[in-house]
């Protein structure tokens, strides 16, 4: 069955796919739009079709749209005032989202002010604030804070904030000094019609936090109101790893429900259909505003007013139709939510139940029909969205199978009682308050079963990203499997042996072309905020990760740098094992993150300078060492490491006896490593002051590099001129975080850098610094340009 919106649904997202990996300008694609509309009416002219210049046009108005979104208008305030302390004026657009001790606040901002001068401006800004603030939708705010517009991705393939940001149409954050409040100028100024139905959000949530409170309330919220700010991290941790995070999203299971109950009450009152496709719509329309718009909600909101209009006009429902609809929709309202993960998986599993479940349902045998459905439907999603999860997550879990076929059913009951009470709420706020207390066995239950899957050994497991070209395999094999079991392709022994083997080709002969480049050095640093984390890759294959960054002493937050950055980028970048780890100093920026790392990954040999630290990552560092049985040995001047194929690792610093007494004696004892690849010299050098510089020139050490670590971060506490002028860098990269509190790098540091000629990367800027090297040639570039 040929549906246009499906192909245009499907040619304006390859628009908007294409618009950002092509260096095309806006000018360009509306040329080749132009171009396509001519040869339409051209070929329309002579009774031809023209289907595929239509179709390309399609996809150039998805570009031009993402195109015109992403650029930012000629001087931006947001822009200009990066980093800068403003007081921001705005109103309230959306509920405040309250977390324990924070609430994050979406503003409309309409004015920036930095000292007397008052800027015009027109973007939402993200507010972060400490503690509990009296902050209602509408109401008009002033607030003084530090605006950030966040960064591009700083490492390759990393997850973008700002994308995700972008697609809600938040232009950028303030961030909030400790003792920073806010002002309410005034209260009321929203809109009438979202103040009300954000009202009725409030009082659901009053009734369900007095019938349930704790972590039953914040349960109910969650799969009701999509509401998860009152989940604790651990809760939310176990549903993501036993597979059920989808539970706490609002989804179409609600919207169905909503849309249920109105026709069936509209249908009791012999309402006419005009009348009862309309409140259906307008229910799921204030249903889905109420629980915020996520792409989950707002893709089935789209496809509930499909249905409800096909049920006015008599006319049949195409699910199919209905779903590309709701992708146009979503996508020409915010071009970047293509990249959302929310709103692929939403699509992907809905694919899944419509498209690939009633093929798996045959396999299931003879079961009753609610469990046959209940296990075709829980297969043929986890199935669908496991290579989306792997890419994002890097990680499935097979423990979701078994764990949807608990937990699913008791949501099924819980999610139509508790809309019930939702209603009743609303006339009778104590009754209803009552009448939702029967629930809490049974989300007990529900958290019970979350903890219990999120522990087997089957849960969270740690896989390679795929590449965009697999993930387009995988669903390409999903697709002909679907079709095999419908019927509907027949490959007989010959056709299925080919297409096993030409798969088998394609995936073999990309492994070969992967690994026949030439043979180069390969050095990361990557970017992990204030701190230090570099891969070195040999042209033998083998692999050397020094330091692993971490959070900056005495201004911790329990943010993990090697979970949440390290080992996502090392598994991006292809790493499965790490010869050789070197801790250049027990910093926690330069030791947190290898606790991760040293978790995740298989390790040859650990090499550290034995220093006592107390710093609580490096002992956990050695604790797991010892018990994993990882070989360990201290690093001293005059060690050398061969790792095959012309590279070798010198290590410099420190030496016997290690320097005491000095106030500094971490950094002065940092490792410092030199490699070798033919003639091309590379030099880390940890967090090593101006006394190792000094040090290593008296002992008459061959330092010269044509890349260079820079010492510390770019602090002023070395890169003296005369050491420059022994090492001679042509490249300089300097491992620093934005805008972080010390004020690194210092000018005296980029001045001497680049009085010497070098050419100075930051990661703070820059992002992840990638450069490749032959033994005599040098190539840079970064994430970020």
């Amino acid at each position: 069955m040929f549906r246009p919106i499906v192909w245009i649904a499907w040619m304006f997202a390859a628009g908007i796919a294409a618009s950002r990996a092509l260096p095309l300008a806006i000018d360009g694609w509306l040329l080749l739009a132009a171009v396509a509309v001519a040869t339409a009416a051209a070929l329309l002219a002579f009774h031809r079709d023209a289907l595929i210049p239509l179709l390309a046009a399609v996809s150039c108005a998805g570009a031009v749209l993402y195109l015109y979104d992403a650029r930012p208008p000629p001087h931006d305030p947001f822009l200009e005032l990066d980093g800068r302390r403003v007081v921001l004026t705005g109103m309230v657009v959306q509920p405040p989202l309250r977390r324990p001790g924070r609430v994050r606040v979406v503003v409309a901002a309409d004015t920036l002010q930095i000292r007397e001068e008052a800027r015009p401006v027109a973007g939402r800004v993200l507010v972060s604030v400490r503690g509990e603030q009296d902050v209602r939708y509408g109401d008009r705010i002033r607030v003084t804070g530090r605006l950030v517009r966040p960064p591009t991705p700083g490492n390759p393939g990393e997850f973008s904030y700002r994308d995700h940001l972008a697609a809600q149409g938040i232009r950028a954050t303030l961030a909030l000094r400790r003792g920073d409040a806010v002002r309410v100028v005034a209260r009321g100024r929203g809109h009438p019609v979202l103040a009300a139905i954000f009202a009725l959000r409030a009082r659901i949530s009053g009734v369900f936090a007095a019938g349930l409170p704790g972590p039953r309330g914040a349960l109910l919220m969650s799969l009701l109101l999509g509401d998860d700010g009152a989940l604790a991290p651990e809760t939310r941790d176990a549903f993501t790893r036993a597979g059920l995070l989808h539970v706490l999203v609002v989804s179409g299971t609600q919207v169905a429900l909503v849309m249920g109950m109105v026709v069936w009450l509209a249908r009791l009152l012999r309402s006419p259909p005009l009348l009862t496709s309309t409140a259906a719509s307008l229910a799921v329309v204030i249903f889905a505003l109420m629980t915020g718009w996520a792409p989950s909600v707002a893709r089935a909101a789209v496809m509930g007013v499909v249905a409800s209009l096909a049920l006015a006009g008599g006319r049949v429902y195409d699910v199919f139709a209905a779903l590309a609809l709701a992708a146009v929709v979503l996508l020409a309202s915010s071009p970047f939510l293509l990249f959302d993960v929310g709103f692929q998986l939403s699509f992907v599993a809905t694919w899944a139940l419509v498209y690939v479940a009633p093929a798996v349902r045959p396999l299931v045998g003879r079961l009753p029909r609610p469990a046959a459905s209940l296990i075709a439907m829980s297969v043929a999603a986890q199935v669908s969205v496991m290579p989306i999860l792997a890419f994002h997550f890097q990680q499935v879990s097979f423990a979701a199978f078994a764990a949807n076929l608990f937990v699913v059913p008791l949501v099924g009951v819980l999610v139509p009682v508790g809309l019930a009470a939702a209603t009743l709420g609303l006339i009778l706020p104590s009754v209803a308050a009552v009448a939702v207390r029967p629930l809490g066995p049974l989300l007990d239950l529900i958290h019970i079963l979350a903890r219990f899957f999120a522990g087997l050994p089957g849960a969270a497991i740690p896989v390679f990203p795929p590449s965009l070209a697999g993930i387009a395999i995988s669903y390409l094999v999903l697709i002909a499997l679907a079709e095999i079991l419908r019927g509907r392709l027949v490959l007989r022994r010959p056709a299925a042996v080919g297409a096993v083997l030409a798969l088998l080709s394609v995936l073999i002969w990309a492994q070969v072309l992967q690994g026949a480049g030439p043979r180069l050095l390969s050095i990361t640093v990557l970017d992990v905020g204030q701190g230090d984390a570099i891969l070195l890759r040999a042209p033998s294959g083998h692999t050397v990760l020094i330091d692993g960054g971490g959070e900056v002493e005495g201004h911790l937050t329990g943010y993990d740098v090697g979970a949440r950055r390290v080992v996502p980028v090392l598994r991006r970048l292809g790493v499965r094992r790490i010869d050789v780890v070197i801790l250049s100093h027990a910093h926690e920026d330069h030791a947190g993150g290898l606790v991760a790392v040293l978790q995740n990954f298989r390790v040859g040999l650990v090499l550290d300078s034995g220093l006592p630290h107390p710093a609580p990552s490096y002992a956990r560092i050695r604790e797991l060492v010892a018990a994993r049985g990882i070989p360990y040995r201290l690093a001293r001047r005059g060690m050398r490491l061969d790792l095959g194929d012309g590279l070798r690792l010198a290590v410099l610093l420190p030496q016997e006896p290690l320097i005491a007494g000095s106030g500094s004696d971490v950094n002065l004892n940092s490792v410092v490593v030199r490699a070798t690849y033919h003639h091309v010299g590379v030099l880390f050098t940890g967090d090593m002051e101006a006394l190792n510089e000094s040090q290593l020139l008296d002992l008459g050490d061959d330092v010269r590099s044509a890349i260079l670590k820079v010492a510390h971060h770019g602090s002023d506490t070395g890169t003296t001129e005369a050491f420059i002028d022994a090492v001679r860098p042509a490249v300089a990269v300097i491992s620093v975080g934005a805008m972080n509190p010390f004020g690194h790098p210092h000018r005296r540091t980029l001045d001497v850098l680049e009085g010497w000629g070098a050419q100075v990367y930051r990661t703070d800027r820059d992002g992840a610094v990638l450069i490749q090297s032959d033994g005599r040639r040098i190539t840079v570039r970064s994430v970020r340009h």
